[in-house]
């Protein structure tokens, strides 16, 4: 049969004195077929060999252990011990491995823990962990009572109000029994940890003792609370108040010196920290309290309860009681747009600038107008702000004034008026029409004259470069048709053209569209035609 090769690439990769002198190697197959350990008495080239046994079992894939403490002879020195191993694997060669050290120390541990308590409550909140360290001298095989003044690190796994997992490091002195205890207030659930002495000069520290467990008891309680306003202002204080009654064995009775806290929105069970808050305070002894909070922002009301405890639990596990609280906020006006078209509307719109939503939708606005320079306001119309904050307005206005958009006061906004804008045209009007001859032919031609004016200062005063079309009615007709388009008048105002007669119908003259005037129509003008 041939060999694997493989075989021959195991080593030894550590060594591990066990707590009670029994050694391991690492690295080494299952399937190793001989394995001797040595204890050199130095590192130097043929330094004697003071214990050696190749009576190993194969403790895990990759490790081998001896069967019994290695036992050094009588006199040797406590300390640190260099190895030699010897080892055959399957197919291969005889191999020596030369490294690693032996711990020929007193191994100092913890034997045993114990609470003085399963659970605590808000009540009783301390524990006290005993226990007793020992140490095992290789030399004697004995094992008694660690040296006083030995020092244990006692660590405690904790989980909190918030159900986080946190430590706490707390460190113990042995008296001369070996014997020492820990007084702890962990304010929190005690889910496991350690106790493990700390290493000293030629001891070698035992594995750690693994903590029991220390439980938590609920506290019940309930509460009401109050506030001394309804709505405020951000920044403005507000008086909460109330009580808290905890349930004993005698009923409900006022708890106090209980910890109270007001946020301004509730919490919730997965959240890691109080979110949002605005007072604090602590109960007298019948339970009542009162403090001021100090609210920001808008809020659906103060909730108070007592500060998250593991005592009681935190986010929406613990009993709360809300209060109506609201706070109006602070906004702005955007994309805010008006105009004033040439009939004489008026539309403007806009947004409130919340970056939010504003449903349910209680907020509404108006639209205001003063024709004194802004001296006096007077309401158009109003109407409810849209799911998403939005508002458009179309009114008839007026010739020349100002116009803003108001937001009263409500429980998500303050009072706020935008900005005015001035809106204005110039009034126009098309008089003096004439049309000659009276009865002109069908067919033939007609002469149109006017006068167009405009209105600066309260003046009526001719307008030159206007723009006119001619409109017809045939008779029986219902419907307007343009005759003539871009009549122009000249720098007095006045226009005068020719124009065909279509039959018997109603003429009239309309104002084509410019910037800044307003729309006028002249006087119909029936023609019976020839």
């Amino acid at each position: 049969m041939i060999a694997a090769p493989a075989a021959y690439a195991a080593t030894v990769t550590a060594t591990t004195t066990l707590d009670d002198g029994r050694l391991t190697l690492g690295g080494l197959p299952s399937n190793a077929l001989w394995v001797k350990v040595s204890v050199l008495a130095s590192a130097a080239e043929g330094a004697a060999v003071l214990a050696e046994t190749d009576e190993l079992t194969s403790t895990g894939a990759y490790a081998w252990t001896t069967d019994a403490p290695i036992k050094l002879p009588e006199g040797t020195a406590l300390g640190d011990y260099p190895l030699r191993v010897d080892y055959r694997l399957p197919g291969g060669l005889l191999t020596q491995w030369t490294g690693g050290t032996f711990g020929y120390k007193l191994h100092t541990g913890v034997s045993s823990v114990v609470f003085d308590r399963k659970t605590t409550s808000y009540d009783q909140r301390d524990v006290v962990l005993s226990g007793k360290a020992s140490t095992w001298n290789p030399a004697t095989g004995e094992r008694t009572s660690a040296a006083e003044g030995t020092s244990v690190k006692v660590t405690l796994n904790l989980k909190d109000a918030y159900g986080l997992p946190r430590t706490k490091v707390a460190t113990a002195t042995t008296a001369a029994d070996g014997a020492f205890a820990l007084p702890v207030t962990p304010d929190a659930e005690i889910t496991g940890g350690s106790a493990e002495v700390q290493a000293a000069t030629d001891v070698d520290p035992d594995n750690a003792r693994p903590l029991p467990t220390v439980g938590v008891e609920k506290l019940t309680y309930r509460i009401t609370s109050d506030t001394s306003k309804y709505r405020v202002n951000a920044g403005t204080d507000v008086t909460v108040s109330g009580k808290v009654e905890r349930l004993t064995e005698a009923g409900w009775q006022g708890f106090g010196g209980a910890p109270v806290v007001s946020t301004g929105t509730a919490q919730n069970s997965w959240e890691t920290a109080l979110r949002n808050e605005i007072g604090s305070g602590a109960t007298l002894q019948d339970g009542s309290f009162s403090y001021l909070a100090r609210v920001q922002y808008t809020t659906t009301g103060a909730y108070t309860g007592l500060r998250p405890s593991v005592y009681w639990g935190a986010g929406n596990e613990r009993p709360t009681d809300v209060a109506a609280l609201a706070v109006p906020q602070q906004f702005s006006y955007t994309g805010l747009s008006q105009t004033l078209d040439q009939f004489g509307q008026v539309t403007m719109r806009g947004t409130l600038g919340t970056n939010g939503s504003c449903y349910p939708k209680p907020d509404w606005v108006a639209l205001q107008v003063s024709r004194d320079g802004g001296r006096t306001w007077g309401q158009m119309t109003s109407r409810a702000v849209s799911d998403w904050c939005s508002y458009e307005f179309k009114v008839w206005g007026y010739d020349n004034a100002l116009y803003r958009i108001y937001h009263p006061e409500t429980d998500r906004f303050v009072t706020k008026y935008s900005t005015a804008v001035r809106l204005s045209r110039i009034p126009t009007r098309i008089v003096n029409v004439t049309i000659s001859p009276s009865r002109p032919r069908t067919g033939g031609s007609m002469t149109v004259k006017g006068l167009v004016q405009q209105k600066v200062n309260g003046v009526w005063k001719a307008m030159p470069g206007a723009r006119l079309t001619l409109y017809y009615k045939p008779k029986g007709d219902p419907s307007w048709y343009w005759a003539k388009k871009d009549i122009p008048t000249n720098t007095y105002g006045n226009f005068s053209f020719s124009t065909t007669n279509y039959g018997d119908g109603t003429w009239a003259l309309g104002w084509q569209e410019k910037n800044g005037y307003f729309y006028s129509e002249s006087r119909t003008i029936y023609v019976d035609a020839l």
